[in-house]
């Protein structure tokens, strides 16, 4: 389940100081943690929620172990409810077992999206009601470069039901501690953690001592927070820069969203527009991007929309990339 010294820093640097440690679980990296959570709870045949678009890596890992992902659509304060409730209801009436909702309520990837505080407030609300389980996926919530910080889903369910156990939040250090740190940690149920600790065990017996004690160090000296400012310091300039880009070349017709943190951000083209095509012209103008249809579930692609990230190219390179883009989309467009 993790290291003793680790845990007890982690409940301190993450506010939960009386969080019982045997509802933790430490594991190798964000997609190790919710693949166990996944193997735990599903069956060939169950159904996943997720937002719509949603992060590819997951989304995968569902299939892979044969379940069916469903989509719900998002708008700009998150994931629509009205929608939600109408395929969750349409699914159980028809003998489907729909076994949680997977979430990345801060940042979102690919969107860039965050859940707003009342949207999180009914989302908890829907689910304690409707017994439907949240997979909170957190790697970019202290990325955040302006605005104030939202609570989790996590914490919030503990404020607002806290006899229930709705939400299990998976944090990843790789976004916040380095690339190369492979290392994320779990909080929910205590059975559910045991059984999530059964399946790690299996796949690899233990997450790495050493980084462990490494994280745990990083954290007993106080050296967490001012590492993710100065990540944040670092990271602003591009995010500005990229959204600055976007209102100066882009032609009209095409939509972006404008997060406040995070690593990436969303096109929505005209829906002529087939973004893998445009993928491929575009890199004869050595300019790269995701196409949004990797990042919905299998019979649900979008083709008019992509994901940018603004975390690896200088202000320049990001300036002059967006420029070849829209320079692209004009043509097309016309």
């Amino acid at each position: 389940e993790g290291d003793d010294i680790l845990k007890a820093e982690l409940r301190q640097w993450d506010g939960y100081p009386d969080l019982d440690p045997n509802r933790m679980l430490i594991a190798v990296g964000a997609t190790n943690a919710i693949y166990y959570y996944a193997r735990t709870l599903l069956n060939e045949g169950d159904v996943v929620l997720c937002e719509a678009p949603s992060f590819l890596g997951s989304i995968v890992a569902y299939d892979a172990l044969g379940a069916e992902v469903r989509g719900i659509p998002m708008d700009d304060e998150g994931i629509d409810l009205n929608i939600l409730q109408t395929k969750l209801l349409k699914l159980r009436q028809s003998g489907r077992k729909v076994k949680f909702l997977y979430s990345i309520p801060d940042f979102q990837n690919p969107s860039g999206v965050s859940m707003s505080l009342p949207r999180r407030q009914d989302l908890i609300r829907f689910c304690v009601d409707h017994d439907l389980p949240i997979l909170e996926d957190n790697p970019y919530s202290r990325l955040r470069y302006q605005g104030k910080a939202l609570p989790t889903l996590f914490r919030l369910a503990q404020e607002m039901h806290p006899a229930t156990e709705i939400v299990t939040e998976v944090v990843s250090f790789s976004k916040i501690l380095g690339p190369g740190a492979r290392f994320a940690y779990v909080k929910g149920d205590k059975d559910l953690i045991n059984r999530m600790c059964a399946w790690q065990q299996k796949v690899n017996i233990s997450p790495d001592c050493v980084t462990q004690r490494v994280v745990a160090r990083f954290l007993e000296k106080g050296f967490m927070d001012p590492h993710i400012n100065a990540i944040c310091d670092y990271y602003q300039p591009f995010l500005h820069t990229m959204l600055g880009s976007l209102a100066q070349f882009m032609p009209e017709g095409i939509q972006w969203t404008k997060p406040d943190g995070g690593i990436f951000l969303w096109l929505r083209l005209p829906a002529r527009i087939n973004a893998d095509e445009l993928f491929v012209q575009a890199r004869e103008h050595k300019v790269s991007f995701i196409p949004g249809s990797k990042f919905y579930p299998f019979g649900e692609e979008r083709y008019n929309c992509l994901r940018l990230n603004f975390s690896y190219p200088t202000t320049d390179q990001i300036r002059e990339g967006v420029k070849r883009l829209a320079d692209l989309l004009k043509q097309l467009i016309t």
